[in-house]
């Protein structure tokens, strides 16, 4: 996406990362594959469940791009887009949760449950979001995604040190590709060829002149 609509160049040799980037996240991610139950398993759908997977992974990718063509275009600060764009993300939140859950809010009000674990988990997240958008704007989403990859690995080691998670060799594997994939990914930039460069400066030459 950041290749057809920002028109962003990468390196043969980043493009590799990405792959690898790839790899690894699913290694690690398959560490938490829950075990099969025997009895009263339900039917499942594969193909409907890839063709969903597919669909989520270019709607999130062409949002993503959306939203840093919007940040670094436009000439309103960072802040006050997080607050436009979060305002069409609470009008369907909103929508969603009267839908669903009206008569529990109308009875209990809106702010049951809620302790100060998840006003911690809440906080964290707002500050998590409007970190990403900081990040959307002054780098891209590639470095984006590698950002959340190594918050994935952060959670495992988290859960390593302080609850039953037990990393296997899967896990270190993952976590191995990921760690080059960054490494390789920001020591391999695009460069142009000078053939590239000539073209570009011929072609606003000719702009200039007509």
């Amino acid at each position: 996406m950041l290749k057809f609509v920002l028109q962003k160049k990468l390196s043969n040799t980043q493009w590799i990362a990405l792959v690898l980037l790839i790899v690894g996240v699913s290694d690690v991610q398959l560490q938490y594959q829950p075990p099969q139950p025997v009895s009263g398993y339900l039917e499942q759908k594969p193909l409907l469940g890839f063709a969903a997977a597919i669909t989520m992974c270019f709607t999130s990718a062409f949002a993503g791009v959306y939203m840093e063509n919007i940040l670094k275009k436009s000439s309103v600060n960072v802040w006050m887009q997080n607050i436009r764009l979060a305002l069409f993300g609470l009008i369907v939140a909103a929508a969603s949760m009267l839908y669903k859950d009206y008569s529990t809010i109308k009875e209990d009000g809106l702010l049951r449950g809620f302790d100060s674990l998840v006003w911690i988990m809440t906080v964290t997240n707002s500050i998590g979001g409007l970190l990403i958008a900081v990040v959307i704007k002054y780098a891209d989403n590639i470095m984006k995604a590698y950002a959340q990859s190594t918050a994935i690995i952060g959670a495992a080691i988290g859960s390593w040190l302080l609850f039953d998670f037990t990393p296997n060799g899967l896990f270190l594997f993952g976590t191995f590709l990921v760690m080059a994939s960054i490494i390789i990914y920001t020591k391999h930039p695009y460069q142009e060829n000078i053939s590239d460069k000539n073209y570009v400066l011929l072609n606003e030459e000719k702009i200039n002149k007509v």
